[in-house]
């Protein structure tokens, strides 16, 4: 039903002389709550006294009917109960109520005076009202009633006490669909004359979200951004969530100060202000939809990977009935939409924002303009996906072109190993055209850009097994390659390990603390005894005069005594820890000329040493 068409069913629902109640029904997050006290309330409060409740967050059906005739009585008076002022009121009539009441019920022979008294402070003003026009009353969240009410009782209460005594219209709102008690599906015909299903219009966001935002790209592209809602509806068969709408703007909200802010520094870019925009709320809105279904999870982003910092989003398939990985399975959902399609990109800002409520306006814009600035080339990487609209001619040289940019000088590990996984998949069905030997030349192109990254100072990249084959999916079902990457991979893991543990190592007697926090916080498992065992650090740091011992010692407490599961973060390091013992008694013990302060301190280092080697043991 349209909002109008409901509007109108309800209207006429209230002015009938219909002894049940009505249901409205639709999914969680749909809008009945915002339709209900946005516009039907609004518009019927000038006629019908109405009153709005909630069933969540009652654990009891005395404790719910006692807020409801509470609410109900202030009501009666005439005075608008949600407003702050009669929220008190209620309040204080709760507690008149509960102990004028109470007092009573404290005494079994004076039961039915505790029902005489709750007739005097509340019924007869409701009965008093039980003419024309009639009051409305609006129950809402009826699937999230705690499971200590029964819903049947609640439901026969509602019938004979406040419909058949006081005369009420009863509006029920919520999703059948998860209400789960049977006798709720069999007492419903008894209770409630029709149900009315709800569905939101779309045309309704345009209005009341978008056009009367005070955020002015949501106002300038209601148009657009309605066709983005109305292709995932139709999608999704009908199913738009508001409250995850209300989320995806609000947290456009903040990426669009920050977004203005950049702006404002950087005049030269407000000609793609637009294009940027619509690229991040894109990005956004299938991030940010994918989150709030719990989807996406912060245990499980790593599934997004391949779909970051790329406009190539053909996944390549060996089999017809090959699993399809979640990042594809996500393009799926979302990627028929052209109008999403011809803008979307995706980028750890928006993720950021999204999961911790940062957002780099830099990083996004910078990502954007090396994917779509018109002054940017389209990369032959990005050319391949489109090869079966290419002649046989047209896919040769672009294999060319790519080969040569594999074994470039500037190549990147990730470019190589996508070139590799085309070039496999053309191999395999016959449209390889090249006739140059591709595969030693790119295994080879992988060890420079390894060894590349490491001269450069930057991470090369890191072999995931877990993520591998979804990324490179042909090459994943290659055994003999994928021995031949894993030794490139694992050797440059070993590679960038050594130089981790070094830095930690260089840090710990450089005093730096924010070095030493920003890697124990990262998790990474470092043996660093293995390592001043191996390094200048022991002669040249801890063995000799003004030694920083004491440097050392006070990391070792920190990370080793005084963090209780230590041993399963370092596990396999006793021997190293015996062999610093033995290196260092041996040099206190044989050099004469070591001051005593040092002694001390080094004296202090090795019962630390043995302490954690204890520690170990238990």
């Amino acid at each position: 039903m349209k909002k109008n068409q409901l509007f109108n069913s309800l209207s006429n629902y209230i002015d009938s002389q219909d002894q049940f109640a009505v249901m409205v029904d639709g999914p969680w997050g749909s809008g009945k709550t915002f339709f209900f006290k946005h516009h039907f309330i609004p518009c019927i409060c000038k006629k019908h006294r109405t009153v709005y409740f909630s069933v969540y967050g009652y654990e009891s059906l005395n404790e719910l009917k006692t807020a409801l005739f509470n609410q109900l009585f202030v009501t009666s008076l005439g005075i608008q109960a949600d407003k702050e002022t009669t929220k008190s009121k209620i309040k204080d009539l709760a507690s008149l109520t509960k102990e004028t009441i109470g007092a009573f019920d404290k005494l079994k022979p004076f039961v039915s005076l505790a029902h005489t008294a709750e007739n005097i402070l509340i019924k007869n003003q409701l009965l008093s009202q039980n003419k024309m026009p009639a009051s409305v009353l609006i129950i809402d969240d009826l699937e999230r009633i705690s499971q200590q009410i029964n819903i049947d009782v609640l439901m026969g209460f509602l019938l004979t006490d406040i419909i058949e005594d006081y005369g009420y219209r009863v509006i029920l709102v919520g999703n059948s669909k998860e209400i789960q008690e049977k006798k709720f599906l069999s007492l419903r015909e008894k209770v409630i004359s029709r149900v009315l299903p709800f569905t939101y219009d779309l045309k309704n966001i345009k209005k009341e979200f978008l056009q009367h935002s005070n955020i002015t790209f949501l106002q300038d592209n209601s148009d657009w951004l309605v066709e983005i809602l109305e292709g995932y509806s139709r999608h999704n068969k009908g199913q738009l969530n508001l409250r995850t709408l209300e989320f995806i703007l609000s947290t456009f909200k903040l990426i669009d100060k920050n977004l203005n802010q950049y702006f404002e520094n950087n005049l030269e870019q407000n000609s793609y202000s637009k294009e940027i925009k619509r690229s991040v709320f894109a990005n956004l809105f299938v991030i940010a939809t994918e989150y709030r279904a719990g989807i996406l999870t912060r245990e499980n982003l790593k599934n997004i990977d391949p779909l970051l910092d790329t406009r190539n989003f053909y996944f390549i398939h060996m089999k017809d009935d090959e699993e399809k990985s979640p990042a594809e399975q996500l393009t799926i959902r979302y990627h028929n939409n052209t109008n999403l399609t011809k803008v979307i990109m995706y980028d750890s800002s928006v993720t950021n924002v999204i999961f911790n409520g940062n957002f780099s306006a830099q990083h996004f814009v910078d990502c954007w303009k090396g994917l779509f600035n018109s002054k940017n080339a389209i990369s032959n990487l990005d050319r391949i996906s489109n090869f079966r609209e290419m002649t046989d001619d047209q896919l040769k040289n672009l294999e060319g072109q790519l080969l040569k940019d594999a074994c470039s000088q500037e190549a990147k590990a990730n470019d190589i190993l996508l070139t590799l996984n085309y070039f496999k998949f053309f191999d395999k069905n016959d449209i390889y055209f090249c006739n140059n030997n591709y595969l030693d030349k790119l295994i080879n192109a992988l060890k420079e850009a390894v060894n590349r990254s490491f001269e450069s100072n930057k991470l090369p990249y890191s072999y995931d097994p877990n993520t591998f084959n979804v990324q490179y999916s042909v090459l994943g079902n290659d055994t003999n390659i994928m021995n031949r990457i894993r030794d490139i991979m694992s050797s440059a893991k070993d590679k960038n390990h050594r130089l981790e543990t070094q830095k930690l190592v260089k840090a710990i007697f450089d005093n730096d603390t924010d070095t030493i926090r920003n890697m124990t916080q990262s998790g990474i498992k470092i043996n660093i005894f293995e390592e001043l065992l191996k390094s200048n650090y022991l002669n040249n740091a801890l063995l000799e005069p003004k030694s920083k011992a004491t440097l050392l010692d006070n990391y070792l407490n920190s990370e080793y005594l005084q963090i209780s599961n230590s041993h399963d973060f370092h596990h396999g390091e006793q021997s190293d820890i015996s062999k610093l013992i033995e290196k260092i008694e041996t040099y206190t013990q044989i050099d004469n000329s070591i001051g005593q302060i040092d002694r001390f301190n080094l004296n202090n280092l090795v019962k630390t040493l043995k302490d954690i080697l204890t520690k170990f043991k238990q």
